[in-house]
């Protein structure tokens, strides 16, 4: 039967040789100490990580506008404000008129909806305190929609 070389009879052993571990017992104990610190630290800055949190970034500049509906009784008013869905007052009573900052870049709207008693009322857009449309619905369920450019830089 041949004899294994002494390369081969250290790799098929899987037990250190005797007085291996005396010898290098403070290597092996400083290798382990930092491979322990180094999970510990890994596994800390997972834990600690937020994904879910959105980068930080810096507020969109906006553009003040104004929005106006002027009428007797109620109708249902639908605007942009700062978000891009906008925001829905139903049934608001008349005169109607909110100052909020829209993003540049944005297309500042707002629609009115009457009720079914066909009123007439009036919506007027304002960009920067500047008149920029206006128009008028009247009847039942009439309708009436101002709309205007919000340029992407700020004058």
């Amino acid at each position: 039967m041949p004899t294994a070389t002494t390369a081969e009879a250290e790799t098929d052993n899987p037990h250190p040789p005797p007085g291996f571990l005396p010898r290098h017992r403070r290597t092996l104990t400083a290798a382990l100490t930092a491979t322990g610190l180094a999970a510990a630290a890994l596994l800390g800055y997972t834990l600690t990580r937020d994904d879910d949190a959105p980068p930080e970034q810096r507020p969109a500049p906006t553009a003040p506008v104004t929005y106006t509906v002027d009428g007797q009784g109620t109708a249902q008013i639908t605007y942009v404000a700062r978000s891009t869905t906008g925001t829905t007052v139903q049934e608001a009573a008349l005169p109607w008129r909110k100052s909020v900052r829209v993003p540049l870049g944005q297309t500042p709207t707002i629609t009115l909806v009457l009720p079914d008693d066909g009123s007439e009322a009036t919506c007027t857009l304002a960009i920067r305190g500047n008149h920029t449309q206006r128009s008028t619905a009247t009847g039942p369920h009439g309708r009436a929609t101002c709309s205007a450019e919000l340029p992407r830089q700020d004058r």
